[in-house]
């Protein structure tokens, strides 16, 4: 049985039209989105392993670091990319209690993935935890695709990964289902305030796009609710065989499609798709 969701006041409740396809700055408060995802690593030793061999790489939705700063660990310079502007002030907040060696190791810039220009080519470019699918429209990934082939040098190499269909099933994500879930609680150990996070999920399979509500819940020390917050995410799932075309449209192989975050094979199972790409040498 899945719990039942807290009672949200209806103007808590966020609505958007489908046809609302614009690309979305990370709507979640930084510190949230940080507490969120603060043990997730399972993707961390295959980008370090993956841009070892590189002295300068370019990440595209870099968010507040939890990958750029091991990887600038290793001696990799690490040029990171991000719509938002909370992620990147917290990034450089998380940067002031880090090593001189790493904090000099990497360069931030606040820009669009669609449509940018750094004014320097990279050997290894990517874009990871599922970024990619966060552009919702087929001239939204086209653009993206051409912004990172300016940036990537020939012969270089170009490495995304996203959710499969696998995983959506496993996740419930398709089923429309509008009762609201518990995904996660525990205590902020930034803030020590109990936090929840609740959500709904809404697909349309006409256009391949999934809405996320996702409901925080901050309590104070006394245990009352101390604030509400509701963001909406939107992300668009993809058939492998859709990249594969945006590749070839943009003059990129693939040369390997992984099922994992350790290099295993990619199955009818897997839930996840890290796909390799190169440039050709005289593209």
């Amino acid at each position: 049985m899945r719990p039942q969701g807290p009672n949200l006041s209806p103007s808590l409740r966020p609505t958007m039209s489908t046809t609302d396809a614009t690309f979305p700055e990370v709507p979640d408060q930084p510190a949230l989105y940080d507490w969120l995802y603060e043990h997730t690593d399972k993707d961390v030793e295959m980008y370090r392993a993956l841009t070892r061999p590189h002295a300068r790489v370019l990440e595209c939705a870099v968010g507040t670091g939890r990958l750029a700063i091991p990887i600038a660990e290793q001696g990799t310079a690490v040029h990171g990319l991000d719509y938002s502007a909370g992620m990147l002030d917290l990034f450089r907040t998380k940067l002031q209690g880090e090593p001189e060696a790493v904090r000099e190791r990497i360069t931030l810039t606040q820009g669009d993935m669609r449509d940018f220009d750094l004014g320097e080519r990279f050997p290894f470019v990517f874009i990871p935890f599922g970024s990619f699918v966060y552009l919702l429209t087929l001239d939204d990934q086209i653009a993206c695709f051409g912004a990172l082939l300016r940036h990537l040098e020939p012969g270089g190499t170009l490495v995304l990964d996203v959710p499969t269909w696998e995983e959506a099933v496993d996740e419930s994500w398709l089923m429309n289902d509008e009762r609201v879930m518990k995904i996660r609680q525990g205590r902020d150990p930034k803030t020590n305030k109990m936090t929840e996070m609740w959500t709904t999920n809404r697909f349309d399979a006409s256009t391949q796009l999934m809405t996320q509500d996702r409901h925080y819940r901050i309590y104070a020390a006394d245990g009352s609710l101390e604030r509400e917050q509701v963001v909406v995410w939107r992300s668009r799932f993809f058939f492998l065989g859709e990249l594969e075309l945006l590749a070839r449209m943009h003059g990129l192989e693939i040369t390997d499609t992984y099922g994992d975050f350790e290099f295993g094979p990619y199955t009818h199972r897997s839930e996840v798709a890290v796909v390799v790409m190169r440039r050709r040498p005289e593209a």
